[in-house]
C-alpha cells in the first residue's frame, strides 16, 4: 500500500461504521448501500496529510475502477480535492485490495463512464439533475509495479 499515516476516521457515524465493518469483514458485511456494491477507496488529505476512507459505490469495467463525486446531488465531497491533490489511493473490493491512480475524466471518457455509473446505481441519474453543478467522475486504474 503506498499511503503511509496516521488514519482519520470520517467524522460521519455512518461513514466511519461501515469502513469498520467492510474492512473487518472484507466486505461480507458493509459492503452494499441500498442493496448495491461498494468499495472502500482509501486517500491522502490535501491540507491535513492523514489518511481517510470513503465506501462509494463500485463501479467496474474491466479492472478499471471509477469514482463519483455525487455527494448525494449536495456539495463536492471532501475528497474530490483530496484525489485532485493526492491522486494514488487504495482501493478495496471484498477481499482485493489494489494500489490505483485517479484521473478525472472528461467528454466521451466521461459519458461512457456515466452509463456504467448510471446502471451501477440509477439514483446517479437523480443526482445530476438536482446538483446544480457538473458531477466530477474519476478513474481508478491499477499501478503498475
Amino acid at each position: 500500500m503506498p499511503l503511509h499515516g496516521e488514519y482519520e476516521p470520517s467524522p460521519t457515524d455512518f461513514v466511519r461504521d461501515q469502513v469498520a465493518l467492510y474492512e473487518a469483514t472484507d466486505g461480507v458485511e458493509g459492503g452494499t448501500f441500498q442493496d448495491r456494491p461498494v468499495v472502500v477507496m482509501t486517500h491522502r488529505g490535501a491540507k491535513s496529510g492523514k489518511i481517510r476512507k470513503n465506501p462509494l459505490m463500485k463501479i467496474e469495467h474491466d479492472g478499471t475502477y471509477a469514482v463519483v463525486a455525487s455527494n448525494g446531488g449536495g456539495a463536492l465531497p471532501v475528497w474530490y480535492q483530496n484525489l485532485v491533490v493526492n491522486p494514488v489511493v487504495e482501493l478495496q473490493d471484498g477481499s482485493v485490495k489494489q494500489d490505483m491512480r485517479a484521473r478525472e475524466i472528461f467528454g466521451e471518457e466521461k459519458a461512457q463512464w456515466w452509463d456504467r455509473a448510471d446502471e451501477a446505481y440509477p439514483d446517479f441519474i437523480q443526482y445530476r439533475v438536482t446538483a446544480g453543478r457538473d458531477i466530477p467522475l474519476f478513474v481508478l486504474e491499477p499501478v503498475l509495479a
